[in-house]
């Protein structure tokens, strides 16, 4: 209990910690409440520090059109966390931005060369840092940067950045290849790729190391080939056996999107990786691409079947943000149904449908989502879905997530009712479930109306 003296009365308040903990969390990404809250006593200042020091970001902005002086850059910042008890004691997340290009008005300096021991120096002086974000930031190996034994292994590991040239790619897998074990990984390589002209990344796919990597969330930009990544990944998963047990795979819409899809799908399913992967999430891309791109006998290169011990699938079922006339919703349950029906993964448990149609200038859509769904032209893909849901031999849950602006229009029981009736079969054998949800950031960015 809090004992809070009131000395014009001479009296005291007891709150229970409990009670200030639940105020102080709803506050926890109100910077400037919590600092007032601080001050309030010992106790409201122990659990106010949680929250003010979780996360620190520092953010190289501009300044004139030239980077802002760094002051010392992170060796200071590293003997800052030496000194300073307080936050070093509940730093958990540090994220290191250069957001230089997001500026369109300003010239594209390039990413933020960062030096591994200063880096490094960083991880070693804040002793609990369990989550670490690259935006937009270089490594260059300055040749003695070794990760202390204690920091080895990472919870969080995110990397966010264009990549120009071979040269920054083997920079990123160097990084990585700096721990020896990471929970979760998170890939968000983007924009133009320049060949390996000089042969160094096709040479370190076949020397170098991966950590062990127990989740890993991979963005790919449709023009970056990733086989130098993907076989680095599959020389890992032989020594490390618990390797990739969770991937989720997310591509943009491009003329070479079906090239990295079928990549990504090939290294998933004939390489040792599919005796590790428990949970997939996939979403390749619009509906309407893959309806004008692609035929139902491509998908084969999806093949579950070889997934042993995949027991988690999550896929996109999503709609764009224009007038349509359904085709893309249409194929991608085509497409799926197809997979599911010719190799079904033999130990599934769990299928996911993230069903996402968004505010649109089509103007069925605006007066109904639900009769959208039902409308006749859909009616044999949603039952060629239900069909081959029957055919997997495992009878796992089939979900739908309905991911959007659900909530203020549609009750979740019409969604069930709108289900039921275009999925009966499944229904009928129990496994049909669903749930409505305000957003899933990292397929969709959207702030949902």
């Amino acid at each position: 209990m809090l004992q809070c003296e009131r000395p014009d009365r001479g009296t005291s308040i007891s709150v229970p910690e409990d009670v200030i903990y639940t105020v102080l969390s709803h506050l926890k990404d109100d910077k400037p409440a919590l600092s007032k809250c601080s001050v309030v006593c010992r106790t409201w200042l122990r659990y106010s520090r949680r929250y003010l020091f979780h996360t620190i970001t520092l953010n190289y902005a501009m300044n004139g059109g030239l980077p802002i002086q760094r002051r010392g850059g992170l060796p200071a910042f590293a003997g800052f966390l030496r000194t300073c008890a307080d936050a070093r004691q509940y730093l958990q997340r540090l994220v290191l931005s250069a957001q230089l290009w997001r500026i369109a008005s300003m010239p594209d300096l390039g990413p933020l060369e960062l030096r591994g021991d200063e880096l490094l120096g960083v991880l070693k002086a804040g002793g609990n840092i369990q989550q670490l974000t690259l935006d937009n930031v270089s490594w260059v190996d300055s040749g003695d940067a070794v990760v202390p034994s204690s920091r080895r292994t990472l919870k969080h590991l995110e990397i966010q950045q264009w990549i120009r040239s071979d040269e920054e790619v083997l920079d990123v897998l160097k990084l990585i290849a700096a721990f020896e074990h990471l929970d979760v990984l998170v890939l968000s390589l983007s924009e133009g790729f320049i060949e390996d002209t000089t042969g160094r990344l096709a040479n370190h796919a076949e020397t170098g190391q991966f950590p062990s990597v127990h989740s890993l969330v991979y963005e790919t930009s449709p023009e970056w080939p990733a086989t130098p990544l993907y076989r680095i990944m599959e020389r890992s998963c032989q020594r490390h056996r618990d390797m990739l047990a969770h991937i989720s795979f997310i591509t943009w819409d491009s003329t070479d999107s079906w090239e990295r899809i079928t990549e990504f799908c090939r290294f998933i399913c004939n390489s040792d990786v599919r005796f590790h992967l428990r949970g997939l999430e996939f979403n390749a891309g619009s509906g309407r691409t893959l309806w004008s791109a692609v035929s139902l006998p491509d998908w084969g290169v999806l093949n579950l079947s070889r997934l042993e011990a995949l027991e988690q699938l999550t896929l996109a079922l999503d709609c764009e943000n224009v007038t349509y006339v359904g085709q893309e919703l249409s194929s991608k349950l085509d497409a799926y149904a197809f997979v599911l029906r010719t190799r079904p993964p033999p130990a599934l448990q769990q299928l996911t449908i993230k069903l996402y149609i968004p505010n649109n200038t089509d103007e069925e859509l605006r007066r109904s989502r639900l009769e959208y769904m039902r409308r006749n032209t859909r009616r044999p893909a949603w039952t060629a879905l239900d069909e081959a849901s029957q055919a997997l031999p495992t009878s796992p849950q089939i979900v739908f997530d309905c991911v959007g602006p659900w909530g203020d229009t549609i009750r979740c029981g019409a969604v069930g009712q709108c289900l039921q009736e275009l999925l009966p079969r499944t229904h009928a054998r129990g496994q049909l479930r669903w749930m409505i949800s305000a957003s899933f950031a990292r397929w969709w960015d959207e702030d949902f109306p």
